[in-house]
């Protein structure tokens, strides 16, 4: 069974112990599974508002989906640090579903794996292992200094709000020689062959998205050097970035390509109004059925294969040296 605990980084300095105690059913405070609903769906509790999408089934389905894409567009790896085959404790922040979380298990059955997210929406069985907790990781964290061999976050730009902070309780909670993988997606469709319409639906819903997550002190559109000086800034070294395209929809030639884009699209097409409806109606003042009927145009958008558009997306192993 894994073990899901509810904890509060900023309330005390616990060790190690604090992660033994409790079983499924009686760590989580029933606070922690008080979901709140708002046009038919359903939002994390804990930290109610702090994360503007859905923690549903069908958010959870977007969200695997979104992995298998990029787990084909990253060649089948779980990431790109070249740590040796002894990991003793990994660390997945934003863990959604858990499902990097239980790969990892897989490959590395001696590793302490742990998964943190605000919602508790991950397998209740799992390897012996594995460890998920709720909680928040922009409070200051608890895990014992030195303590991870490898970080790993994947999409956290709609969620963290202070990289500079977060960056800073990575560097005290790697060991020695640690690394962390940032693998991130940037909000920004592009093309390279000029086949996005003059008026772009898509390109659109892409300036809507940043315009509210902006209101949140987040930014959705990145660039590998963008991402590179924030490591270097937090002290850092050895900081490599690699770029891949997340194409969307089946338009690539290229048969992995297509299959990356089939994957991409079906996330999008059934995920994408978790992604904008509480982002645009709390933030951006639009109504319920204005939103409705623009995404309609997204979505066709995104369905056409004239158009070519893909998401730029970034995976970065940046080593820790003390």
């Amino acid at each position: 069974m894994a073990e899901i605990i509810a904890t509060n980084f900023g309330a005390s300095n616990a060790g190690e112990n604090s992660f033994d105690e409790g079983s499924y059913t009686t760590s989580i405070a029933s606070s922690i599974t008080d979901y709140k609903y708002e046009h038919g769906r359903r939002y994390h509790a804990y930290q109610e508002g702090r994360y503007v999408l859905p923690n549903d089934e069908v958010e959870q389905n977007r969200m695997d989906l979104q992995y298998h894409a990029m787990r084909l567009a990253f060649g089948n790896k779980p990431f790109f640090a070249p740590v040796d085959n002894d990991l003793k404790r990994v660390l997945d922040v934003g863990t959604g579903t858990g499902i990097w979380v239980e790969d990892m298990a897989d490959s590395y059955p001696d590793a302490e794996v742990y998964g943190i997210d605000l919602s508790p929406i991950q397998p209740r069985w799992s390897a012996p292992k594995v460890k998920y907790q709720v909680d928040d990781v922009e409070q200051p964290w608890t895990y014992p200094p030195s303590h991870f061999d490898l970080i790993h976050t994947r999409i956290m730009l709609g969620s963290l709000r202070d990289w500079p902070f977060f960056f800073t309780q990575c560097l005290k909670h790697l060991r020695p020689g640690g690394y962390i993988e940032c693998q991130e997606l940037s909000v920004d469709a592009r093309t390279d062959d000029n086949s996005l319409p003059e008026e772009s639906a898509l390109t659109a819903w892409c300036s809507n998205q940043q315009e509210g997550m902006k209101k949140l002190g987040m930014e959705l559109m990145v660039t590998g050097d963008m991402i590179k000086k924030q490591m270097h800034e937090a002290g850092f070294v050895e900081v490599e970035v690699k770029e891949f395209k997340i194409p969307i929809g089946q338009w690539p030639k290229d048969p992995k390509m297509r299959q990356i884009g089939a994957f991409q699209l079906v996330a999008m097409l059934e995920g994408i109004g978790g992604l904008t409806m509480a982002l645009w109606t709390r933030f951006l003042g639009w109504k319920k059925e204005d939103v409705e009927d623009e995404l309609v145009k997204v979505k066709l958008e995104m369905q056409s294969k004239r158009v070519h558009s893909y998401w730029p997306t970034y995976g970065s192993p940046i080593l820790y040296l003390p």
